[in-house]
């Protein structure tokens, strides 16, 4: 056990060193700088704009607005008519509740971050100090000076696995902080206790009706920790795959260069192919918990929370699995 408390805190100590998760928390912190700016101005931009408009008027002819698309405009995807079905009948319901969907805080903004963040921005992140745990080691030669120690490789690199674990959720935590803490600033830090809407479904297939019988409210808090939680989960599915990629690969760029464009080409994917049945099996598609458990339609048929939830666990299982089997038969001096 001393054994292994030494391999991580080495491990630790390493990924500090190389200051590429002191960058994560920086680049973090500025985009969530631009993001309030920009909500913050639009906001005012609206006010000005509208200054005796009631918030009921304003979802109300969004709402509209969506209904009026879905029915004169053609062409539209199927993947957009499903969101513009469940958007709309989500802020109805708002309406018939009396509760502003867009009323906006410093606990509101952290909530809604949770589940965009965990489409592309929070995986990339990790990818960038993930990315070099192994690779970096076999390209400056220094794994041989690792495994020369009297400890067994599978304890080598379950050290570098639970140092994934412990940076992946304190960047999670970090998120979570700042975007707190920075649209607190513009928005105010209150509203924890705020009733939140959730459980919205829309049905399978072209006529999908919109469900309203998993509708619960919840107070802000007690949904925003459900949020994080299942953004935890999907990021630490991430920090699985960009471990076996970075046994994989003796460079830390490629091992990077390749999670990243995996990402992004998943996103796009999810986007642009929602006839494919098969990708819905892609860990990439299955990232936005956050959203999936707040109601959003799934890019795919058969989608759901569970679903993906079971996805992502198959994919770090393998992927964990697939690292430990090569990393410990590796021939590390070719």
């Amino acid at each position: 056990m001393p054994v292994m408390a030494g391999l991580i805190e080495n491990e630790c100590l390493k990924i500090l060193r190389r200051k590429r998760f002191r960058l994560v928390l920086v680049v973090l912190a500025a985009i969530l700088c631009v993001v309030v700016f920009a909500q913050n101005r639009q906001q005012e931009n609206q006010r000005k704009e509208h200054p005796d408009r009631d918030w009921r008027a304003q979802v109300e002819k969004r709402a509209g607005d969506l209904e009026r698309q879905m029915t004169q405009r053609r062409g539209i995807p199927e993947q957009w008519k499903r969101w513009m079905k469940y958007e709309s009948g989500r802020l109805r319901y708002h309406l018939s509740r009396n509760l502003n969907p867009n009323e906006l805080s410093g606990p509101m903004f952290t909530r809604t971050f949770a589940g965009v963040g965990s489409v592309l921005l929070i995986p990339l992140l990790i990818a960038v100090f993930g990315a070099d745990l192994v690779s970096s080691e076999l390209s400056e030669g220094t794994i041989t000076l690792l495994l020369t120690r009297p400890v067994a490789r599978w304890k080598v690199l379950l050290s570098k696995l639970i140092a994934m674990v412990l940076f992946t959720t304190l960047t999670l935590l970090a998120a979570f902080a700042l975007a707190w803490g920075i649209s607190g600033v513009a928005f105010g830090w209150s509203g924890w206790g705020a009733p939140m809407l959730t459980g919205f479904r829309l049905g399978s297939g072209a006529g999908a009706a919109f469900d309203l019988s998993g509708v619960r409210i919840l107070p802000l808090w007690q949904d925003a920790l459900a949020a994080w939680g299942l953004a935890w989960v999907s990021a630490l599915a991430v920090g699985a795959v960009t471990l076996l990629l970075s046994v994989l690969f003796r460079s830390a760029a490629a091992a990077m260069g390749t999670m990243m464009a995996t990402l992004v080409a998943g996103t796009i994917l999810s986007r642009i192919a929602s006839d494919w049945d098969g990708a819905k099996w892609f860990f990439v598609t299955n990232l936005p918990l956050p959203e999936f458990y707040a109601g959003m339609p799934a890019p795919f048929e058969g989608m759901t929370l569970a679903f993906s939830t079971y996805v992502l666990a198959g994919w770090a299982v393998a992927a964990t699995a697939v690292a430990f089997f090569v990393f410990t038969r590796r021939d590390v001096t070719a």
